[in-house]
């Protein structure tokens, strides 16, 4: 049960009709889950039970205001914004939720859970000049394979790199990161070769078992000796797929102190992080850069008009559509978003929307896996299939 609410504002989707113009705004659920932070630990010890409570749901909506900007800013946009405090987050906070709450007379133990308002925090990101991301990644299935080509290993208790994927929680950030269980099933799809070497049909096969379109290679080899404390870890990674191309080296070398597990762990979280960054980079939504396209809609049925228009209160980067005309089988829209029409190309396949810019005929959206409009035969000079992609069961190889 959600309680604390701090804003008795409902968000509220609306149409409006006019002389053959009908208006939607996004829904509210398509950017609740991006500003919406969950499993904030907090334990504090006070003179009594209510003040340790008070003193740890103010530093719950501090470390929940952080984590949510760094799961939105890049790096080097990130270290531009200074922290804030409790009674700052508070304006940018709808509601909390409390979980696992333990208290004693002078201690407070709790899981916390905060839902952001996205326009306050859009206003606060723009007022700073700082260029964010809010598009959420479809999963990506990660394949950790350990060794060397010729003697690697995806599956098995002998893979280590696996095990430390295994055993990380979910991160919760805008790519979601998805480890095969390593069933029967996952070992028939693919196996280390055919994942080293690129195979389309393995790679897929794997991709669809967890409803995803990309896949994320990461090879490991282990030099050194663990031991004596000299281990030392070249971690490989390249996210191949429909919408992707992206190489990550990392070399990283064992502390003193530190065993083997936690070297595997930190590479791990590494790899994480980077795909974070490169994903946030194509989808950087810059201050001031809204701007509109007119797109046709192929649509052969009601039901299909209103399935796009679900989906389009999906994504992040539209703030706000325009029916301009309605004919027989299409359906003219003006589209209002945020960044380049490349980054909109994107975030639209993130929810299974195929937008394409046709030369001399311009924009057209359909429902993902439909096939063409009639007359409209010619390869997009912008689009989800251009430039050679492959298709959602066909990653790509480097």
């Amino acid at each position: 049960m959600w309680i604390r609410r701090l804003s008795s504002a409902l968000i509220l989707g609306s149409i409006l009709a006019g002389a053959g113009l009908v208006i939607f705004a996004p829904d509210a659920g398509a950017s609740s889950h991006v500003f919406t932070v969950r499993g904030i630990a907090v334990d504090v010890t006070a003179e009594t039970a209510a003040a340790a409570r008070e003193t740890a749901h103010g530093e719950g909506h501090v470390k929940a205001m952080e984590k949510l900007l760094a799961r939105l800013l890049p790096r080097d946009e990130l270290a531009l914004l200074r922290k804030l405090e409790a009674r700052e987050v508070l304006a940018f906070v709808q509601d909390f939720q409390v979980e696992d709450e333990r208290t004693s007379d002078v201690r407070y133990l709790a899981k916390l859970t905060f839902r952001f308002k996205p326009k306050p925090i859009r206003e606060l990101l723009r007022a700073n000049g700082l260029k964010h991301a809010e598009t959420m990644s479809k999963p990506v299935v990660v394949l950790p394979i350990f060794g060397a080509e010729g003697e690697a290993s995806l599956w098995g208790e002998t893979n280590l790199w696996w095990a430390a994927w295994a055993e990380r929680r979910p991160g919760d950030w805008l790519v979601p990161l998805v480890v095969p269980l390593g069933d029967l099933g996952d070992l028939t799809a693919i196996d280390a070769e055919r994942a080293l070497s690129g195979d389309a049909e393995g790679l897929g096969a794997i991709a669809r078992r967890y409803g995803a379109q990309d896949v994320l290679i990461t090879q490991t080899v282990l030099l050194g000796d663990p031991e004596s404390g000299n281990a030392r870890l070249q971690v490989g990674s390249a996210r191949l797929g429909r919408h992707a191309r992206q190489t990550i080296i990392h070399n990283h070398v064992q502390d003193p102190a530190e065993t083997l597990q936690d070297l595997f762990a930190r590479a791990a979280e590494a790899v994480d992080a980077e795909v974070q960054e490169s994903w946030k980079q194509s989808n950087l939504l810059r201050p001031g850069s809204q701007r509109s396209i007119a797109v046709t809609v192929p649509v052969a049925k009601l039901a299909d008009w209103l399935e796009v228009k679900r989906r389009l209160r999906g994504v992040a980067a539209v703030r706000r559509t325009a029916v301009t005309a309605l004919s027989r089988g299409k359906t003219e829209v003006a589209i209002t978003f945020v960044g380049e029409e490349e980054q909109l190309v994107l975030a639209m396949a993130q929810s299974d929307l195929n937008l394409a810019l046709y030369p001399g005929l311009g924009w057209e959206l359909q429902l993902m896996g439909q096939a063409a409009a009639p007359g409209l035969d010619q390869q997009p000079a912008v689009g989800t299939d251009a430039g050679g992609a492959a298709a959602p069961s066909e990653p790509a190889s480097e």
